[in-house]
């Protein structure tokens, strides 16, 4: 898209915002409520606060990245490229109001059904709705009630106009930023000045739908000329927080322009423990106004450890505020940018992460991607990236966007955020501001294609812009699991075998021993297809895996009455031959019966039967799809009269062998498929 040079906006006159803001006493500063003014957003600032990926940073004394643009060419053409793992990314899903797929989605802009009380603000997906021909705009919530990724419940928050970004608190406190037009208290606009705002909206009786607010004014208290971004955290002794920053707009054609800002200011407001405004001895700036050590701000998100990322759109990085002290609050800006891009298309525009600490961020552009960031080392920075998501549709607009992502790692963004103001004639594409999901199963920032979770009321005259989700106030963040071959307990599961889930709080403390108890409400899935549960524990769950799946990596996901508790990719093997084991550990004496002349007698067994050599029948899974098998038994070659599924029970395999003349004792018995794939050696049967 093209850049179109910032409006000129009556705005404080350059001198005088710099004495302004050296006056401010901003180590010291509180926050404190702004009575008396009537600031709403400023949407056309917002919409005219546009700029190339590719300008090279001009602000005079300010922060220089890490990579020079000549040292950053593009990126790799997007055709799909698999990453390590072999996985392309994810698409979109197109957002169309006459397509028949979308029934749903339109069904709940035109007659939404109401949010349920009680439901988890953790389930309520946030988007701020603007006016983009008035000061009207309104906070919508969005609950998707059967997983398909389509919103079903909506309902709205409060009709104030509207915000920049938002957050929610653990509290449930709503915060909204954006920036404001403070007219001075006096009808010319020769004296106007943007401002910061913060307001923390509160819904009491818990009905989804506002009741009393406070606005703070931070240009006034913190010298933020403009809010564009915010996130709220709880610090490790309880303390909920947010972070508010300001974006360092600057037009890189004109440095005179008076819509250019200082660079930006980052600022951390802790809430008073006894409830309304914020504690002054504990707000206090992560970053000073004009100090030159951003250059923007455009979005940020706190990270498990209690990191802040912010995204520096113009510098090509991603910058971190780490918490030094440990209790969860950032604290010190590094100069070491969290990552530094490698591409100059790479650019990133907003940012949010996981609770595993993956980041995701993507730039602008009608064919922009959705990067995945990891730190592989435990170092608290980035180390590599991954292409997650190709062909977006991003306006060009620094402030206007939104990303969150949900505890079960699904992935929400906003394409198209200002609708058909993104017109042609100035390199954009108009469109439908909308937001689509990427689910993401395995929490692993490898996302599946996406769905058109919700549209915008009206293209033509609205924007979306901030996206924001609940805290989970009850279940703990979803778990890490591993899957393995139910009968060997090594090695990987295989498809159409039995397989066994490790981890911990796997059931949220029920157990079942049969496929009726998990019909209560324990399920599995690998990758997107349900897997019979056979029995569980909280830290054992056996199933069935699916036949119809690939073999390669796919998704483990472990719910329990519809929420995740556990996740992870596992490898999916064609063949991986096990052998059930009495102390069913993969190890000792096999489970066994001697099917010669039916009997089915259990071990020891004898070495003929009925003047014949026996043959033992040994029990046990992953072998199936690799026939024919050979079987050694007490070191010798024994011949197989049968190999394949066992009748009666999915996913467990047979196969019966011949004892070999001359075997006594305890005889090691292994399994070898057509593959060449071979049972553990440390298992044994008795001969007498």
């Amino acid at each position: 898209m093209t850049r179109q040079r910032a409006r000129r906006l009556p705005l404080f006159p350059a001198l005088a915002l710099a004495l302004c803001l050296a006056s401010t006493p901003f180590a010291e500063a509180g926050a404190q409520q702004a009575a008396g003014k009537n600031l709403r957003p400023d949407t056309r600032r917002a919409l005219h606060s546009r700029q190339r990926a590719a300008d090279v940073p001009a602000r005079k004394g300010a922060y220089l990245p890490q990579r020079s643009r000549a040292e950053t060419p593009p990126r790799r053409a997007r055709s799909a490229q698999p990453d390590a793992q072999g996985r392309r990314p994810a698409r979109p899903a197109p957002a169309s109001r006459n397509s028949e797929e979308r029934a749903g989605v339109e069904a709940v802009r035109e007659a939404p059904a109401a949010l349920i009380v009680g439901t988890p603000l953790s389930r309520v997906l946030h988007v701020s709705q603007l006016s983009l021909t008035s000061d009207a705009g309104t906070h919508e919530q969005f609950v998707d009630d059967n997983g398909d990724l389509v919103a079903d419940r909506r309902r709205t928050f409060d009709s104030a106009g509207g915000s920049y970004d938002l957050a929610v608190g653990r509290s449930g406190a709503r915060y909204e930023v954006f920036t404001a037009t403070d007219d001075r208290g006096t009808s010319s606009t020769s004296d106007d000045v943007a401002t910061g705002v913060l307001v923390v909206a509160l819904d009491t009786n818990f009905d989804f739908v506002r009741d009393s607010a406070q606005t703070f004014d931070l240009g006034r208290d913190f010298g933020l000329p403009s809010a564009v971004s915010v996130v709220a955290g709880t610090s490790r002794f309880g303390r909920e927080f947010v972070v508010v920053s300001s974006s360092g707009y600057f037009n890189q054609d004109d440095p005179g322009d008076p819509a250019n800002e200082p660079s930006p200011g980052v600022v951390l407001l802790a809430r008073n423990a006894a409830g309304g405004g914020f504690d002054p001895a504990l707000t206090r700036p992560l970053v000073g106004v004009g100090d030159d050590r951003l250059f923007n701000a455009n979005a940020l998100t706190l990270l498990p450890s209690g990191d802040l990322v912010i995204a520096d759109f113009a510098s090509n990085e991603l910058r971190v505020v780490r918490d030094t002290d440990g209790d969860l609050m950032p604290d010190t800006l590094l100069n070491t940018p969290y990552y530094s891009f490698p591409a100059a298309s790479d650019a990133p525009l907003d940012v949010a992460s996981n609770s595993r600490g993956v980041v995701f961020t993507h730039g602008v552009g009608d064919d922009a991607y959705l990067l995945a960031v990891y730190d592989t080392n435990g170092d608290r920075l980035g180390d590599a990236d991954e292409v997650r998501v190709e062909g977006l549709s991003i306006d060009n607009n620094l402030v206007l966007h939104g990303l969150t992502v949900g505890r079960d790692g699904t992935v929400y963004l906003i394409q198209d955020s200002t609708g058909e103001s993104d017109r042609p004639a100035e390199g954009g594409n108009g469109g439908i501001p909308h937001v689509q999901a990427f689910p993401d199963p395995a929490l692993n920032g490898i996302l599946r294609d996406g769905s058109a979770f919700v549209l915008a009321d009206d293209e033509f005259t609205q924007a979306y812009s901030g996206l924001a989700l609940g805290v989970e106030t009850v279940l703990p963040p979803v778990g890490r699991l591993t899957m393995t071959n139910s009968a060997s307990r090594a090695g990987d599961a295989t498809r159409g075998g039995l397989a066994t889930i490790l981890g911990a709080g796997l059931t949220r403390g029920r157990s079942g021993a049969t496929r009726a108890d998990a019909a209560q409400g324990v399920r599995v899935s690998v990758e997107g297809l349900p897997a019979e549960v056979l029995s569980f524990n909280d830290t054992q769950v056996h199933i069935f895996v699916p036949q119809q799946l690939g073999a390669g990596v796919g998704s483990v996901v472990v719910t329990v009455s519809g929420d995740v508790t556990a996740a992870e990719d596992a490898d999916i093997a064609t063949a991986n031959p096990g052998l059930f084991t009495v102390p069913q550990t993969g190890e000792g004496e096999a489970i066994a019966l001697l099917a010669s002349g039916g009997l089915y007698t259990a071990a020891p067994f004898p070495a003929r039967a009925n003047n014949q050599p026996s043959v033992v029948a040994l029990l046990g899974t992953g072998w199936r799809n690799a026939l024919p098998v050979t079987a050694r038994v007490g070191g010798r070659a024994a011949a197989v009269q049968y190999a394949g599924p066992s009748g009666g029970f999915n996913g467990l395999d047979q196969v019966n062998v011949v004892i070999p003349d001359g075997v006594r004792g305890p005889a090691a018995v292994t399994v070898t498929t057509a593959d060449g794939r071979t049972s553990r050696a440390n298992v044994f049967i008795t001969i007498q």
